[in-house]
């Protein structure tokens, strides 16, 4: 029987399949299928709510905590927990067997809270609680690189997430290698590029300030900052595993194939596409963008050439960067959501 897309890419590349914010069963297609990990944000719980059986048991889980528990705020971070715990188990027999290398499950709190930095590292520790196949994601702002600082020694295992830009993943990755450079067993460490939610960005630019030029061209900017992240990171030797995420389109699992990534997408439009069509396996990881679409990309859009040319970006600048302040939006309505929902059962319940 020939094996389906996602193991045939496992076979022939080094590139591997993690699924993103699914629900149980689309968790368990997924591993069938050849997924390796598994990915959840702070709009976790509230996609969960869109589907009908997946709204059924957050209800449960919302009603019993709300029982006991006073303040929404801990209420929503507890539901979190338990519908992640649900999906880290699924994957951790492929963590056992990898002996810790793979089948981790990625979980990320609070988006109101990213400028804390005691938030972040008290609520990865608390995260940690849920498995051994935990895996902490912190925001590369300057407050999460202060929370990796802290969390890093106590061999937390950690994503930095919200990378947009060449910089971003520079200063995740050096400041990795300078915690660690005196620990006998170093943490998992991974970090993340976001292609689709920076094209997201780059779209709305060009659609708010009268920006001419080629869709073609536009589809490009994502991933060719990521294509160049990753070139870097090999380089250079830095420590730990790229990860492609924020997907749009189904470029941005396919033109990352042949490197040693691993992408995270989404299940329904995505990775199930991808199974269904049953294409080739083709590398795509060093096909770059011409000179020409940099050129023009670099000269329509300012923060395409800030996230893509080293030094475009300082430190404190990355928090309130154009696509990660856009993916940081849209995580706050996810939780946002949730915390409506609970609200809203604390009343039906109290009536």
């Amino acid at each position: 029987m020939k094996k389906g897309y996602f193991l045939r890419v496992q076979e022939e590349a080094a590139t591997r399949f993690w699924i993103n914010n699914p629900t149980l069963n689309e968790a368990r297609m997924a591993i069938e299928a050849g997924a390796v990990g598994c990915t959840s944000n702070p709009a976790f719980v509230s996609k969960l709510l869109l589907d009908e059986s997946s709204r059924s048991s957050v209800r449960t889980i919302v009603d019993d905590a709300i029982a006991t528990v006073f303040d929404d705020d801990l209420v929503a971070r507890e539901v979190q927990r338990t519908m992640v715990a649900s999906l880290a188990a699924l994957f951790e027999p492929i963590y056992e067997k990898s002996g810790g290398r793979l089948g981790f499950l990625t979980i990320q709190s609070d988006p109101r809270m990213e400028e804390d930095a005691a938030f972040i590292c008290d609520d990865a520790l608390r995260n940690r609680e849920i498995g051994p196949n935990i895996l902490c994601k912190i925001p590369c702002t300057s407050s999460g690189l202060a929370a990796m600082e802290a969390l890093v020694p106590m061999a937390v295992p950690v994503m930095m997430t919200e990378i947009m830009a060449i910089d971003q993943a520079v200063t995740a990755c050096e400041s990795y290698r300078r915690i660690t450079a005196r620990m006998r067993t170093k943490p998992p460490f991974f970090i993340t590029h976001i292609s689709g939610i920076l094209d997201d960005y780059f779209k709305w630019y060009v659609e708010n300030n009268g920006v001419k030029m080629d869709p073609q061209t536009l589809a490009e900017a994502g991933l060719a900052i990521a294509k160049k992240q990753y070139a870097l990171v090999k380089e250079r030797g830095y420590p730990g595993i790229m990860v492609g995420g924020g997907a749009r389109s189904l470029r941005h699992f396919t033109e990352l194939v042949g490197s040693d990534m691993h992408i995270t997408i989404n299940w329904k439009g995505t990775a199930d596409v991808l199974l269904k069509a049953d294409g080739p396996v083709e590398r795509r990881i060093e096909a770059f963008p011409g000179e020409a679409v940099i050129a023009e990309l670099s000269a329509k859009l300012p923060d395409f050439r800030r996230a893509y040319e080293l030094g475009g970006l300082a430190v404190e600048e990355y928090y309130g960067f154009g696509g990660v302040a856009l993916f940081r939006e849209s995580f706050l309505k996810g939780w946002d959501a949730l915390k409506s929902f609970i609200a809203e059962r604390r009343a039906a319940t109290s009536s």
